[in-house]
């Protein structure tokens, strides 16, 4: 689970001061894809070493939560469709089956107990990037990708709160872990996400006003601030009435890629694409005058924990997807992006899957140290590196379209019809979309949830 709201410094065990930084040029395919694939060569390291010292397939050991491994498979699985460098496949997808767990919704036995909402939906938007990109599903038994995603989706629908503050996911999904009365954007902003992209990849109608739901509750409770900052959570013991301002790239990027899917699928709907815009544009108090993204919270002070380490990254990943389905904030975000890749390259030395990046991507001095090649810090300078290849990808896969654009940056063809019922491409038998209650299913996971209260 996130361990966001404690800071505490970070011991500086590499300085890169003479060290040769990467050689990034921004304007060659050949050199942004040879560089990504440096780095993406020293995240499998770091998993195989892992999976030596502590065997468990899908984790890359103790140090890390088990919502980054889902996210850093999620990146890699990006990185294949981007590059076309696809010898990683078959480990990715054995990885992330391996931590399916109950009900095929990414439970896991040696994470239940301490699994949050906003932890086991990374599993299920890494599972959506999977359908999504054409990752091959080796497990026929289970159904394919984009039914995983819907079995998460399905289980935290029924979590949805609304015995306080009118609805909401809470942080955690047991009474007894801390953080149990903390309804956190990064929970609801993911199922917000995951609702979003499901409603584009299967036409069903039920996910997109789960995903309308979704962010109007955000707006509501405070969450999602008029000017379209995003804040990091609320107590529902006091009703949701304190809001914690602290503000992450990796919220706000969460919302801004649901907002411009939405976008996309509702042929340039007037509500979504303000919504677009009032991210896109809240998301400068991130950037530096160079446009380079930063930390904000902890970034200069140089306090930021091992998961707040790891934001960055994921942030820039959804912020280069929303450019995708919402063409009209290219310019700014490709802005973002171009500036943050060329500051993660320069902070990072190394090659042949032994790279080492630093955490600040500024110049300025703050949190530019290298940590000994740790995970996020590692996969932020790949997902910045490999977003410069977004506007030339193939386009990411839906039932009944593609996420994609016309030349004139009007959103081409969106899903047409309502499958409701219909979770998947699977047709009626595949898992039911929350809501409709009709499939068995569904009924499994509604006991599953029971059973959960129980403990």
């Amino acid at each position: 689970m996130f361990a966001r709201l404690g800071l505490q410094s970070l011991a500086i065990t590499f300085v890169l001061g003479n060290a040769l930084a990467l050689n990034l040029d921004t304007n060659s395919q050949d050199s942004i894809k040879s560089v990504a694939k440096s780095i993406a060569e020293t995240i499998i390291t770091t998993y195989n070493t892992a999976q030596e010292d502590d065997p468990i397939p899908g984790l890359f050991g103790d140090s890390y939560y088990f919502w980054e491994a889902g996210a850093v498979w999620g990146g890699l699985t990006d990185y294949a469709h981007l590059t076309g460098d696809n010898q990683y496949n078959d480990l990715i997808a054995s990885a992330v089956l391996h931590q399916i767990g109950d009900y095929n919704a990414f439970m896991p036995q040696n994470q239940t107990k301490t699994l949050g909402n906003d932890d086991q939906s990374f599993w299920g938007l890494m599972a959506m990037t999977a359908a999504e990109t054409g990752l091959v599903m080796p497990q026929k038994d289970i159904g394919d990708w984009a039914d995983l995603a819907a079995n998460v989706f399905d289980i935290q629908a029924l979590r949805w709160d609304e015995t306080t503050c009118g609805g909401g996911l809470k942080w955690q999904i047991y009474s007894f872990n801390n953080g149990y009365n903390y309804k956190n954007s990064m929970s609801t902003g993911n199922f917000f996400l995951l609702a979003a992209r499901l409603a584009h990849f299967t036409g069903n109608t039920t996910y997109s006003e789960w995903a309308e739901k979704a962010l109007k509750w955000t707006q509501d409770i405070g969450l999602v601030s008029e000017n379209f900052h995003v804040f990091d959570g609320t107590d529902d013991r006091k009703n949701c009435s304190d809001i914690n301002k602290i503000q992450w790239t990796l919220n706000a990027a969460t919302f801004t890629e649901g907002a411009a899917v939405m976008y996309n699928l509702t042929n340039g709907d007037n509500k979504w694409k303000d919504a677009v815009t009032g991210f896109v544009n809240a998301s400068a108090v991130f950037q530096d005058k160079s446009s380079i993204l930063s930390e904000v919270a902890c970034e200069k002070n140089g306090k930021c924990i091992v998961d707040q380490r790891a934001f960055k990254g994921i942030a820039i990943r959804s912020f280069a997807r929303a450019a995708q389905a919402a063409p009209f904030t290219s310019d700014s975000i490709q802005n973002m992006i171009k500036a943050s890749a060329t500051g993660a390259a320069t902070n990072c030395e190394g090659e042949d899957g032994k790279v080492k990046c630093g955490f600040g991507w500024t110049g300025a001095g703050e949190g530019d140290d290298i940590e000994g090649g740790e995970l996020g810090e590692t996969n932020n300078a790949l997902q910045a590196v490999q977003a410069l290849l977004w506007p030339q990808a193939k386009a990411l896969a839906s039932m009944n379209g593609t996420l994609t654009t016309s030349p004139t940056g009007s959103p081409a063809a969106s899903p047409t019809g309502s499958q409701t019922g219909t979770g998947t491409s699977q047709g009626t038998d595949a898992p039911g979309a929350a809501g409709t209650l009709v499939t068995p299913h569904t009924l499994v996971l509604l006991a599953a949830v029971l059973a959960m209260m129980c403990l």
